[in-house]
């Protein structure tokens, strides 16, 4: 009886690992803090939805930054230079976030 219980039970279909997800992973073992990476998370998410081809007038990647040299680098890198950036214009991911939420971009 138990067998039949568990070959009627719903399976769901496993979907393909997409970039996006592993450039979460890869961000989030460079962020160690949940919270941190959050907040990472978000702003990325909010500037390229983690597309490395995005594009918005001038700006290019993951982070949106302004540097051509940036737009040809591959998702490890951008996250690599996101996170320099981010770190050192606002000290940590959630004063990076907390700016973007009050002007709007970072």
């Amino acid at each position: 009886m138990s067998i039949l219980i568990l070959t009627m039970m719903p399976v769901n279909a496993a979907r393909a690992v997409e970039q996006s997800d592993l450039l979460k992973l890869y961000a989030h073992s460079r962020i160690i803090n949940y919270e941190q990476f959050k907040c990472f998370d978000a702003l990325i998410t909010k500037e390229s939805n983690w597309r490395v081809n995005a594009k918005n007038g001038s700006h290019y990647g993951l982070g949106q930054m302004r540097n051509l040299n940036y737009k040809k680098l591959d998702g490890f890198t951008m996250v690599d230079w996101s996170i320099r950036y981010i770190t050192k214009r606002y000290g940590s991911m959630c004063n990076g976030w907390r700016f973007f939420k009050a002007k709007g971009y970072h």
